[in-house]
């Protein structure tokens, strides 16, 4: 079981990737205090542990009462993304303006794209549903091993984020705007390709 979750770990950090994500945080969570900015880290980290526990544990059967292909579902997740990376270009949404929004829109961006599809997205879920069904020996149906894998990279993304609230104060205001528009773009690619695999695999299958 210990190879199996230094595996899933190592895994699912890489997968997640939090310091790629970082400017997108910023973006969110433009304007906000020290403080607020803990809390969002902490929400984030929150909601990518839900979303992987709840793939590791009734995934693979959630998109099967749907019908719901893993390409289907990629090529969904690369359409939000798209949608967020134009927002992101555009100096809408996400709080590049520096207005602050309603606090309900700002969980929402917390949300969606930022805990998913971007840090637990398409390939972090397949990684850990595949992980879950593969697990050998799991108590009782629960895949022990693959939980604590998921527990260790959500553990990382909030150690990432509780970083970045440093250094979005350390950063000037103009350094920031820049990096998110310039993150806009890799976003959009990133959305792209995602729909361009999905389709893809959607039509090799």
């Amino acid at each position: 079981m210990t190879d199996q979750i230094l595996y899933g770990s190592i895994a699912l950090i890489a997968l997640t990737n939090p310091l790629a994500e970082l400017p997108f945080f910023f973006a969110a969570t433009d304007g906000f205090s020290r403080v607020e900015l803990r809390r969002a880290a902490v929400k984030v980290a929150v909601g990518v542990l839900i979303v992987l526990t709840v793939a590791a544990v009734a995934g693979a059967r959630i998109l099967d009462l749907f019908d719901v292909s893993f390409a289907a579902f990629r090529t969904a997740g690369g359409l939000v993304v798209i949608l967020a990376a134009l927002e992101m270009l555009r100096g809408a949404g996400f709080g590049i303006t520096g207005v602050r929004r309603d606090p309900g829109e700002t969980e929402d961006h917390l949300w969606v794209p930022l805990v998913m599809p971007l840090i637990a997205g398409p390939a972090s879920i397949t990684a850990v549903i595949t992980l879950a069904l593969d697990e050998a020996g799991a108590l009782i149906g629960i895949p022990v091993a693959t939980l604590v894998a998921v527990l260790v990279a959500s553990l990382g993304v909030l150690a990432v984020l509780l970083a970045a609230s440093f250094l979005s104060h350390a950063l000037s205001r103009r350094a920031v705007r820049i990096f998110e528009r310039f993150s806009g773009l890799i976003l959009l690619a990133i959305g792209c390709q995602m729909c361009l695999s999905g389709i893809r695999e959607f039509f090799v299958a």
